[in-house]
């Protein structure tokens, strides 16, 4: 088969060996390494249980703890039933602010997450049609502070952490993967 000179722009699914590492069937993952240029986009199609790497059988058993990003991030929810788009087909938890004021979402919605607020914990509680999860970065490469001191010790068997990209603040990359996930992944 011949290689078309733009065919690296054209993006479907991810390797086998990064698939095995994340919960739900990863569409695409775009970032600075991918093209120069590129900010971080991530596409998940969002299944009725949890995919890959998660060890557990239902949704809403493990969340993404509270954070926050150093650019801008879009966190998109999209329904898939094409006579009613704006049903998400699914109810999923999101916190925001510092005060962790809680939203239910139920319709396909985009949430507008400012640079450095925090957002979280996230968690999916139930999909009772599968959705569709696109989060846009405004950057080339994933920044993530975990803000664990917004949550009490005795829920963080139950939170992914990750500390990514604030290295110039003095934050080490780090990634907490939850004990009750099962065994360790890397995710990202």
């Amino acid at each position: 088969m011949t290689e078309n000179k733009y065919d690296h722009l054209f993006i479907s699914g991810v390797d086998a060996e990064i698939q095995a590492r994340r919960p739900y069937a990863t569409i695409g993952f775009l970032d600075g390494k991918t093209f120069e240029g590129c900010n971080e986009y991530q596409i998940f199609w969002v299944g009725d249980k949890p995919y890959g790497a998660y060890g557990t059988e239902a949704w809403g058993e493990i969340y993404h703890g509270p954070h926050a990003h150093k650019y801008p991030e879009l966190f998109i929810h999209l329904g898939t039933d094409p006579e009613n788009p704006w049903d998400l087909g699914a109810e999923v938890e999101m916190y925001m602010g510092p005060e962790k004021e809680k939203h239910i979402v139920t319709r396909s919605t985009i949430i507008c997450l400012p640079a450095n607020f925090a957002h979280g914990p996230w968690r999916i509680l139930k999909v009772n049609r599968p959705f569709i999860i696109v989060t846009v970065n405004q950057n080339p490469t994933h920044t993530e502070r975990a803000l664990r001191n917004m949550i009490p010790k005795t829920d963080w068997d139950r939170m992914i952490f990750i500390d990514a990209g604030y290295e110039d603040e003095g934050i080490e990359p780090k990634f907490d993967w939850p004990e009750k996930a099962g065994p360790r992944t890397e995710y990202m």
